[in-house]
């Protein structure tokens, strides 16, 4: 796990719900190890439930829908107190956490569009290699097409596994940008979607590569010893393309960037806009 070292700040002293005085962090603590059961408890449980249903049921029932949409939420307020826990030990705006020359920062309150409105300087006067549009590939416009966005049949997207080979699709390509001049226009406001999209920043034109998309993995955060094996694979890929930033709206929002001054400037955008 590749956190920050910095010494956690003295916190001041709340009163918890059991009666007695906690720290910030450990009524934050609590929290997350009730999440933690509690979404476990419900995922077994709708297992269990749909190993009782008959495969020939047709629509599904309200049981269906219901138990998979509570676990799903208890499993979304696991992520509210990792990151909640990590802010009262550390003071920062998200889990924030550094690999080589890379820093990063994860956080369930942003996505792409939040994001380029407090910190455009991540995108502009730069190059996007663009490998998820909400969980699929971009698939470039007539009018982007003209605005210089362009794909190459050798400029392919995969989604690795842990378990086999590489998955490639016909239409999975990474789609260039021309140099950003504008963060209106982007593709998150000309394309619908619900998130799950991944960009590569680089600061210069970018020459045609296959590129392993991280996004679509339900539950991937750089700070999971459970994703490891996926982080692993790609701090080897942001050492071979070196992009100079990482932007994903995934499990989680992730920025990873080598930019230390951008860095900080988003660190500050964040804590600002958490006031």
């Amino acid at each position: 796990m590749n956190r920050s070292a910095t010494c956690a700040p003295i916190l001041p002293l709340t009163l918890g719900y059991r009666g007695y005085v906690e720290s910030d962090a450990e009524l934050a603590r609590q929290h997350l190890e009730l999440a933690r059961a509690t979404s476990s408890r419900l995922w077994a449980e709708y297992l269990a439930f749909v190993e009782t249903l008959d495969p020939a049921r047709g629509v599904a029932g309200p049981e269906e829908v219901r138990r998979p949409w509570e676990a799903s939420d208890w499993t979304s307020k696991i992520y509210a107190g990792e990151q909640a826990l990590f802010a009262a030990e550390h003071g920062t705006p998200g889990v924030v956490g550094s690999h080589g020359e890379y820093q990063w920062v994860t956080s369930i309150d942003h996505d792409i569009t939040s994001f380029l409105r407090l910190c455009p300087d991540a995108v502009l006067d730069k190059y996007l290699a663009v490998t998820r549009m909400d969980a699929t590939t971009l698939r470039l416009t007539d009018q982007e097409k003209i605005d210089g966005w362009w794909t190459a049949d050798g400029a392919r997207v995969f989604q690795g596994t842990s378990w086999g080979p590489k998955e490639y699709r016909d239409d999975w390509k990474v789609a260039y940008s021309p140099r950003i001049t504008s963060i209106r226009g982007l593709p998150n406001e000309t394309h619908d979607g619900d998130g799950f999209d991944e960009w590569y920043v680089f600061g210069h034109p970018v020459q045609a590569g296959e590129i392993e998309a991280f996004v679509n993995w339900m539950g991937f955060r750089l700070y999971d010893p459970d994703f490891q094996w996926c982080a692993d694979r790609f701090w080897e890929q942001m050492a071979r393309l070196a992009p100079e930033s990482y932007i994903a709206d995934g499990t989680v929002f992730t920025f990873a960037t080598r930019n230390a001054d951008l860095f900080a400037e988003v660190l500050s955008a964040f804590s600002a806009g958490a006031k």
